[in-house]
């Protein structure tokens, strides 16, 4: 997938937490509000849509891209 595509894209919880694995980031998705948040820091990597997916620019600018 190029750069702008994952930018635009919506991906699941399963594929935002495997790719913050990938790059050695700890993710889990918060019970209270259903955000995904860094398991080290606590910093919210990005928030859910109303189907719960996430922002794929979200997650590529928490990891620094």
């Amino acid at each position: 997938m190029r750069y702008w595509e994952a930018c635009e894209a919506q991906v699941t919880a399963a594929e935002a937490i495997e790719e913050c694995r990938k790059h050695g980031v700890g993710a889990v998705v918060r019970d209270r509000d259903g955000a995904l948040v860094d398991t080290e820091s606590g910093e919210v990597i990005g928030l859910p849509d109303d189907y719960g997916n996430f922002f794929g620019g979200d997650i590529l600018c928490f990891l620094g891209y």
